[in-house]
């Protein structure tokens, strides 16, 4: 490696049926040098491969689900630092410096400070815990743009495929290894599923689907508990792209 380490960064972000946000993420990241944008779609029917198409970036098609679509983008990746993001989710230019710069320190993985685009006391307030669990519990989920090198991303195993809660999952297993390292730039996501469920049944709906993740439960348990809480379904029976915003919210 002649003493330089690689700082080649892979952007990856899972879609399905992401149209109306995909292309203000992309828009926003495209041209940045050593940047590479990879969207992993899991079979959108509302146009959305089209907009990745014509944006110029790399498409991968893949099962649905969102581990197994986070995993396949990973392999079409040609970075040294891998970082994930939801489709509804906006990140600072400068967060790519940052990331680059702290893995030159040492860094593995970590993730940035998260950021609602709604700012008012309630998402202040969950972002303030969700920042507060990722410093000093070293939790990192989804929504917080979870970033990490490729030889750690294979050291521990990547990501589970599973539909949700893959976040979880990798988060337990990285921490175990190392600490996570908090960038102090920040990630905005989206608030539409708070809005879409009512703001305090969707949080302790998230709660209750960590508590019995941290307890063991069965992962077909958990998903139905989950979608006990009424969550849209496609008309194949699959789970609408909800998926972009992670049940590990705050």
């Amino acid at each position: 490696m002649s003493g330089i380490m690689p700082t080649k960064v892979s952007l990856i972000i899972p879609t399905l049926n992401e149209a109306e946000t995909i292309g203000r993420l992309i828009q926003s990241l495209n041209g940045i040098p050593e940047l590479e944008i990879i969207v992993s779609d899991g079979g959108s029917a509302d146009g959305t491969v089209q907009q990745i198409i014509h944006s110029g970036v790399v498409a991968v098609q893949s099962k649905p689900g969102r581990g197994v679509q986070l995993n396949a983008g990973v392999q079409a990746a040609s970075g040294n630092i891998l970082l994930f993001v939801h489709a509804d989710s906006l990140l600072v230019v400068s967060a790519i410096a940052q990331i680059r710069q702290a893995v030159i320190r040492g860094a593995q993985w970590g993730c940035c400070q998260l950021k609602f685009e709604e700012e008012t006391r309630f998402f202040r307030v969950l972002a303030k815990t969700s920042n507060w669990r990722a410093r000093y519990l070293s939790m990192c989920y989804g929504d917080q743009g979870i970033y990490c090198t490729r030889n750690f991303f294979d050291s521990v195993g990547g990501f589970p495929d599973w539909a949700f809660l893959e976040d979880l999952e990798f988060s337990r297993r990285a921490r175990r290894r190392v600490k996570a390292c908090v960038l102090k730039e920040q990630i905005t996501t989206s608030t539409r599923r708070f809005r879409k469920h009512g703001l305090w049944r969707t949080f302790w709906k998230m709660q209750g689907v960590k508590v019995l993740f941290a307890l063991g439960f069965p992962l077909p348990y958990i998903e139905r508990f989950y979608r006990a809480s009424g969550r849209e379904k496609d008309v194949n029976g699959c789970h609408s792209h909800e998926q972009s915003s992670s049940a590990g919210q705050n």
